[in-house]
């Protein structure tokens, strides 16, 4: 059996210089950047960090690369809105107005964005995540 030590979630974006000013000053995420500028690693409370790496033929994935576990969603959305950020609407989830599907994970509430490099992102506030990763 193979013993794994760690775990270092993923996930490319063309444009480096986009994808820091995006998770640090829209996001207000702490950012670490490469020293060659070739990616940067965003933390996130808990320990946890996620990488970013440069891919100049970076194609989207057509699903949610990140879940964002917020205290209050339609806080966080009022806030992301406020500077820019637009919320995805899905077929098959039933949000509202501000595009905040009710009851998603758990009893809480969830939204979906992409960053400047169209990787979708999503915010959630309910206990799903942490229950089924053994963290709540």
């Amino acid at each position: 059996m193979v013993t794994v030590r760690n775990v270092y979630p993923t996930f490319a974006a063309p444009d480096i210089a986009a994808a820091r000013a995006f998770y640090a000053d829209t996001l207000g995420l702490q950012v670490t950047p490469m020293d060659d500028g070739t990616g940067l690693a965003i933390h996130l409370d808990g320990g946890n960090s996620v990488f970013v790496y440069q891919k100049d033929n970076h194609e989207p994935a057509g699903f949610t690369v990140m879940h964002l576990a917020v205290d209050d969603v339609d806080q966080a959305v009022d806030e992301l809105t406020a500077k820019g950020v637009t919320f995805e609407r899905y077929e098959g989830f039933d949000q509202d107005e501000k595009g905040i599907a009710r009851g998603f994970m758990e009893g809480g509430d969830g939204a979906w964005f992409t960053d400047p490099a169209g990787n979708t992102i999503g915010l959630a506030d309910g206990d799903g995540f942490g229950k089924l990763l053994g963290q709540g």
